[in-house]
């Protein structure tokens, strides 16, 4: 006899109960997902009213000053080129922490990796006699090299002698700088002389235009944009992505469950590293083509905002480097048309990384807020 429809078991009637158990963790993540991205839009607020108090504390209009940093970032297309190509090195600054936070190393030594990435990357597009097509390639990766090998140090002494990733990091920031002032001046300077600054690179190792004049956007946007999707199927995609999330998690939940920490933590600072020197490196081969003896553009501390605001999101970070891209860029006119230091860009990003370490208080802010509004209704 046949089963009738009413006697088959659940999962042979054609109704999907299994279907409606993964629904339910998919709404959580999404709602996850949403207030990460809340916060993130409060810290963000928060730092631009604060900044506006102290505008207007020192006599500025904070709608005239935030008008003409919005006009210089992306007022024209010439504003909106520049914005574009202020963001490249942004990017790989952000993802570089972003990384190194996702398997539980905060890498502060983001500015001396990617000074030693452009370094090294400027050094093979000058000396390096190469075929077009193969030049600019090994020019990149001789960046990443540079930016890896410079993390290296600090991520042996955390795995042999557990010493603290943040303070070597920092104290080779300043080994990065002093260094490449020493070699350019000493070493690498022009021929003449007259220059604190290497040779410019061979026309074979210069990232070509992605757009030319008069915008003048450089192909390394590209490169960053290649970089953000690796990073993003590395983490998300993969065994060692996964073993390194959940060493940033909880490092003692995934070593008793068999992940090497140790291990996972050497390998986010050591690619960490690498994305710094790339971005370095993008810089210097798609707009300066040659290293300054003073060269230290501050990405390192603008990525750790961008991966704050991010919450180490890779595709997140893309976001937030544009803002901050703009807000560099934008900030030069704001300081021709109101006569505020463009140095305030960079109380905003302090601002933000207060708030954004702040998360808890807003998440108690929120709720309060939430019960407030069920009390009322």
């Amino acid at each position: 006899m046949k089963q009738s429809t009413a006697e088959r078991p659940p999962s042979l009637t054609g109704k999907e109960k299994p279907a409606k158990k993964f629904k339910k963790p998919s709404s959580e993540k999404l709602r996850a997902m949403g207030l990460e991205c809340s916060i993130s839009l409060i810290a963000f607020a928060l730092s631009i009213v604060t900044g506006g108090i102290i505008l207007a504390i020192l006599g500025v209009n904070p709608l005239t000053a935030y008008a003409s940093l919005f006009k210089g970032a992306l007022g024209t297309p010439s504003a909106i080129a520049g914005t574009v190509n202020r963001m490249i090195p942004i990017i790989l600054a952000g993802l570089a922490i972003a990384v190194g936070r996702k398997g539980s190393v905060f890498n502060i030594g983001v500015e001396g990796q990617l000074i030693i990435g452009a370094l090294l990357g400027c050094l093979a597009g000058i000396y390096l006699k190469l075929p077009a097509i193969i030049h600019l390639p090994v020019c990149l990766l001789c960046g990443m090299l540079g930016g890896m090998a410079w993390a290296f140090i600090p991520a042996w002494l955390r795995l042999k002698k557990n010493v603290g990733v943040v303070f070597t990091t920092i104290m080779f920031n300043y080994i990065a700088k002093f260094l490449l002032t020493y070699l350019v001046i000493s070493v690498f300077v022009t021929s003449g002389g007259q220059l604190s600054a290497t040779e410019k690179m061979q026309d074979t190792a210069r990232l070509p235009a992605l757009i030319g004049r008069p915008y003048n956007i450089n192909s390394g946007i590209l490169v960053a944009i290649l970089a953000v999707i690796v990073v993003y199927i590395f983490i998300n995609k993969t065994k060692w992505g996964y073993e390194m999330r959940a060493t940033g998690i909880n490092k003692d939940a995934s070593g008793s469950a068999g992940i090497n920490v140790d291990r996972n933590m050497f390998l986010a600072l050591l690619i960490s590293g690498a994305l710094a020197g790339l971005g370095g490196s993008l810089e210097i081969h798609g707009s300066v083509f040659r290293v300054f003896a003073d060269y230290s553009p501050g990405y390192g501390p603008t990525g750790i905002a961008v991966a704050l605001l991010a919450k180490s999101n890779p595709i997140a970070v893309l976001l937030t480097a544009f803002l901050f891209g703009a807000m560099r860029n934008g900030a030069a006119l704001m300081q021709m048309s109101t006569g505020v230091s463009s140095e305030f860009v960079s109380i905003v990003q302090g601002l933000i990384i207060i708030f954004v370490c702040s998360e808890n208080f807003i998440r108690y802010l929120m709720k309060k807020a939430q019960k407030r509004g069920v009390a009322h209704a």
